[in-house]
């Protein structure tokens, strides 16, 4: 298991192959190599990763077929297919079988890393809290980790965002304006059910009894303030950690 984000690279071209696993290795993600379609294929039966990048054009198994029959064992598994060729009905297959990005051969290395960078990071961050402090100083760790993070300064507006945005994991304030963090708590577990949401108060004693109730909704821990913003990242590793595991 590893705490990088795991890239498997799959090109019949063995130079390139090993050119793009040396950038990538040194970019601090965890890189694993096929040499065509059917090994991609087999390696996917073994392990999840969290990026495919595959080239199109192969020998016995092109990367379009070799999509699909990875789309089979991890639907939502995100693929890259890079090509050098224009052809309209390979690109309109690749878009069927679920591609995340179609991108041109000679690749960019600048764009290719923006790119693996903002699907790794995988779905955004929400942190729920009115004192703007807070959630800047929040989402500044928090995207120096490689996350992405949206804010919102009260429950409505973080209701709102739920529905707008598809998130994984929630830091909520207990003590906000208007409805409360255990109300939002519960409105946003309504529309996103299997939302991991961490609860964050200054007043310990005082929100007892919301907790309690915050803990049978599944938060899965609690935050007391002032608290340092690198226990939130730990918190984010350990969940994303459990999540992978949990696929393998």
């Amino acid at each position: 298991m590893h705490d990088e984000p795991t890239i498997l690279i799959v090109d019949d071209n063995q130079d390139l192959l090993n050119t793009f696993a040396m950038i990538l290795r040194r970019r601090g993600f965890a890189v694993e190599t096929a040499a065509n379609g059917n090994e991609a294929v087999e390696k996917f039966r073994q392990h999840s990763y969290d990026v495919t990048l595959m080239d199109v054009v192969m020998p016995d198994m092109n990367g379009v077929d070799a999509l699909r029959h990875i789309k089979d064992i991890e639907p939502d598994t995100p693929v890259i297919l890079m090509t050098a060729y224009s052809d309209d009905q390979l690109l309109e297959n690749a878009k069927t079988a679920g591609v995340k990005e179609v991108i041109n051969k000679p690749v960019h290395i600048d764009q290719l890393i923006t790119l693996l960078t903002e699907t790794t990071a995988g779905e955004p961050i929400l942190i729920v809290d009115d004192d703007e402090d807070i959630r800047e100083t929040m989402s500044f760790i928090m995207e120096k980790e490689g996350h992405r993070v949206i804010t919102a300064a009260s429950g409505e507006e973080a209701i709102e965002l739920l529905r707008r945005y598809k998130c994984k994991i929630a830091f909520i304030d207990i003590k906000l304006p208007h409805i409360d963090g255990l109300e939002t708590l519960l409105r946003l577990k309504e529309i996103s059910p299997g939302l991991m949401t961490v609860m964050m108060t200054g007043f310990k004693n005082e929100v007892r009894e919301a907790l309690e109730k915050a803990r049978q909704s599944s938060v899965i821990t609690c935050l007391y303030k002032p608290f340092d913003p690198v226990e939130a990242t730990n918190i984010v590793k350990k969940m994303n950690a459990s999540t992978r595991q949990s696929m393998r």
